[in-house]
């Protein structure tokens, strides 16, 4: 899943964005889900599948996976169509760092 995320990323980020499919952004409110298309948007696919790694990863305890793959979504992807994945990998990084705190003691990453 971490190579399909980081090969879905570079394809992504070698497209030209002259031919992105996507109409310019709006100034409307983000929905609070996924958007609802007729046509794939690789960009997306690559923030889910990132998420959804780090998802995994976190959840068979693949820390620095997971905060691996919630940081790619993070930093590639801050375009607001993209929001969703960027909210839930946020949640996803502040659950490490509070799980990191409770067996830690307190210290912080």
């Amino acid at each position: 899943m971490r190579t399909d995320a980081h090969r879905l990323s570079r394809l992504v980020n070698m497209t030209d964005s002259a031919d992105d499919p996507i109409p310019p952004e709006s100034h409307n409110p983000v929905p609070p889900g996924p958007a609802g298309r007729l046509s794939a948007d690789p960009a997306e696919m690559a923030a889910a599948c990132a998420l959804r790694t780090g998802q995994a990863a976190q959840e068979m305890r693949r820390i620095n996976i997971a905060r691996e793959m919630f940081h790619m979504v993070v930093r590639n992807f801050p375009q607001p169509r993209y929001q969703y994945y960027v909210v839930q990998a946020r949640l996803g990084l502040e659950h490490l760092n509070a799980s990191h705190r409770a067996a830690f003691g307190g210290s912080t990453l």
